[in-house]
């Protein structure tokens, strides 16, 4: 799948937000290497009981795992408050996909439809593994 197309559907996730809290929405779509795309959105607790908010990224990982995936190609991401930014996973989420697909390439766009396409190492270079 082309770039293109995965951030169309990091877009389309990115609707399916619960960002009343923040109002940063952001979508993820996840490229197993078997071709199946899992999508997640970022979810806010507005009950302010623990920390339970959850990000695209984790969001779409979690559904693919808990699916048996286990090898993946790339993840798109999509976010911002009102127009798209470059928006890469925040640190948890990095070093979270690390965990499980430490080669995988993130994929970024900004409302002008640039794309930026970067390794997780490049994001985390110096991520905590058993590798380190």
């Amino acid at each position: 799948m082309d770039n293109e197309k995965l951030i169309e559907l990091a877009k389309e996730a990115r609707s399916c937000s619960c960002a009343e809290i923040s109002g940063f929405k952001v979508g993820a779509a996840l490229l197993t290497k078997s071709g199946k795309v899992f999508l997640g959105g970022n979810i806010e607790d507005p009950s302010g009981v623990g920390v339970t908010n959850i990000c695209a990224e984790r969001c779409a990982m979690i559904k693919a795992l808990s699916e048996g995936h286990r090898e993946f190609e790339k993840i798109a991401v999509a976010g911002g408050s009102d127009e798209l930014i470059f928006c890469t996973p925040c640190g948890v989420c990095r070093q979270y996909l690390n965990s499980f697909c430490p080669e995988i390439k993130v994929i970024c766009t900004d409302n002008s439809g640039a794309i930026k396409e970067l390794t997780l190492r490049e994001l985390l270079p110096y991520s905590f593994s058993e590798k380190f």
